[in-house]
């Protein structure tokens, strides 16, 4: 008699469910990509302009903008990545110049998810013994690469900095990749007499060429640290060992290989001069600069040594929980290890000293920012995933806790968006199961055990989610002004709103085609002189709160929905709560003078 049929769900492995869902997940960065409400930074619009201009000059070289102050801000490799991908203007959009940056994220959570198959591979087939199969050991460390994937994907600022043109990607896949690199092979890439440190500096100059020249000094440090405590297999502080100067002369070279390939902006760019002053003066030499002291700094304010201390947590966000209850599982761990001949996987080891290095060389400027972490951010990803089993419960149910927050809250701009724009159509019903679902699964792996783990996993990225999902309607029609608009303003002069720097480039993806010129409002509903800005244009770009007039001696020619995106601190955290569809949301009219 012939076995029964399993279903196909007992056929499909558990391992391939977990690469299936990390695949979905990495795609799910397309959604909502070439809109103008993603999660970014707001500089991503100064940096768009330096492009733009730059390209318009038909030249590489020198970078142009409309500040003469604010032109050699980074270095050219991030300007040239947008030009090539906006084909030099021709195809200017916000998905074109993004797609790199969703391109380089994908790279990396592709090594994190590949270096932690292969350390936990190795590990298990080193202390299991026969109790598991080589084929066994092998799933379980997809299984375990694929978690890792949709940590690093989850964290807040891989979604926010690995998605918009201006990004962290670039810097840290090339800067990542060389650690992922000494970390799949240390003993062969360590003992390497040129050839490592020769791929590695080329790298390194690479990612300075996105970023800036300073990030030599903690990659250098990093690689000290790994030759001595990996390569050499002593103390940081032991430093009386053989090779010791051969070592040293390898970080030297590859530090100054990767320097060189970073002067090459010198060697080409016609206003060097102007690239040391701008650059090399003022965005990086101004850092370690500070009229109140250096420790005064350190430790009070906004820019104190507690930020990088806490930088690695808070750049997790939504899996902040998860990512302090790493930190617990690793020290019990050293702890328990102590007095025995256990230890860590050399792979684990870099991963840790990669992070090390990061924060501590980050902590001797005066200003300070956890963005200066998110080079090292795919290191803590795998080693999350390296301790995933030894994570206290407690800490994955504060995670879904937090992320059934995150998940409310979004919930309540969706809401917001329903009362400001009268249409309960405005979300399809998918969005109000999927919140309701998220919520619901966090809710119940907070008391059911099994349940903890595999929904924390994919609870933070489904709060991202959540979020392109809700502004989604706002990056589309809602958000447009008619085509029959965007012709009539071609080539016209048109007046918009901006209250930080490069904020009114935005307008140059919402009405291509216009001479954009900006007005500063600081609260752009709040703006009364709009019978001014008449005076030097015919067409004005004016926000106002749900139900105010945009003017009083004016035409209406077009409106659209925008979010706001610096509200009143006087509103306060309430007024998010009591009237969302006021305090996220607001309507953008085009007007015109009335005929005298």
């Amino acid at each position: 008699m012939s076995s029964p049929e399993k279903s196909p769900a007992a056929r499909l492995p558990h391992h391939l469910v977990w690469i299936g869902l990390a695949i979905a997940v990495a795609l799910g960065y397309l959604f909502g990509l070439g809109g103008d409400h993603i999660p970014r930074n707001g500089d991503e619009l100064v940096y768009a302009n330096i492009a733009r201009l730059t390209a318009a000059s038909g030249h590489w070289l020198p970078l142009h903008s409309a500040w003469d102050f604010m032109r050699n801000t980074k270095p050219p490799l991030l300007f040239w990545q947008a030009m090539v991908a906006g084909g030099w203007g021709e195809h200017w959009t916000l998905l074109r110049l993004r797609l790199p940056s969703v391109a380089y994220t994908w790279g990396i959570a592709l090594m994190v998810g590949l270096l932690t198959w292969k350390t936990v591979r190795g590990d298990a087939g080193a202390t299991s013994g026969n109790a598991a199969t080589a084929a066994q050991r092998n799933h379980h460390a997809m299984t375990m690469g694929a978690i890792a994937v949709l940590v690093y994907l989850s964290f807040f600022t891989t979604y926010r900095y690995g998605r918009p043109y201006l990004t962290s990607a670039p810097e840290t896949f090339w800067l990542f990749g060389v650690f992922f690199a000494i970390a799949w092979s240390p003993a062969r890439l360590l003992a390497s007499s040129w050839k490592f440190p020769l791929i590695a500096g080329l790298a390194i100059g690479i990612g300075c060429l996105y970023k800036s020249f300073v990030m030599v000094a903690p990659v250098g440090f990093a690689l000290a640290l790994c030759y001595q405590a990996v390569g050499a297999r002593l103390a940081p502080w032991k430093l009386a060992r053989p090779g010791i100067v051969a070592d040293g002369v390898k970080v030297l070279a590859i530090c100054a290989l990767g320097l060189a390939v970073f002067g090459l902006w010198f060697a080409i760019d016609p206003q060097p001069g102007e690239v040391w002053r701008e650059f090399v003066v003022g965005e990086n030499a101004g850092k370690m600069n500070s009229s109140k002291g250096y420790f005064q700094t350190a430790f009070s304010g906004s820019s104190g040594i507690l930020t990088i201390l806490t930088g690695y947590f808070s750049n997790a966000l939504f899996l902040l929980p998860l990512s302090v209850g790493c930190f617990v599982a690793a020290w019990r761990s050293w702890r328990q290890r102590q007095g025995t001949a256990q230890t860590i996987s050399d792979a684990e080891k870099i991963m840790w000293l990669w992070l090390l290095a990061l924060a501590l060389v980050f902590m001797l400027p005066t200003q300070r920012s956890t963005r200066y972490l998110i080079p090292a951010m795919p290191a803590l990803a795998v080693v999350m995933a390296l301790y995933w089993h030894r994570i206290g419960r407690i800490w994955f149910s504060l995670t879904l806790a937090v992320c059934m927050i995150g998940l409310l809250a979004m919930g309540l701009i969706g809401y917001g968006a329903v009362r400001a724009t009268q249409n309960p159509w405005v979300f399809s019903p998918l969005f109000w199961l999927f919140v309701a679902a998220s919520a619901l699964a966090c809710l119940i792996g907070i008391f059911k055990k099994a349940w903890s783990r595999p929904v924390a996993a994919l609870a933070g990225f489904s709060v991202l989610f959540a979020l392109a999902w809700v502004t989604n309607p706002f990056n589309g029609e809602l958000g447009r002004f008619r085509p029959e608009t965007n012709a009539l303003l071609k080539g016209q002069k048109v007046q918009v709103p901006s209250n930080f720097n490069g904020h009114f480039e935005r307008y140059e993806f919402i009405i291509p085609g216009a001479k954009i010129v900006d007005y500063f409002a600081a609260q752009p509903v709040d703006y009364a002189d709009v019978e001014g800005l008449f005076k030097t244009s015919r067409y004005v770009l004016v926000q106002r709160r749900i139900g105010q007039p945009p003017c009083t001696r004016c035409r209406i020619i077009d409106e659209r929905w925008d979010l706001r995106s610096r509200q009143d601190e006087n509103d306060g955290f309430m007024a998010a709560l009591k009237t969302p569809e006021t305090y996220w949301y607001a309507k953008e009219y085009l007007v015109e003078p009335l005929a005298p």
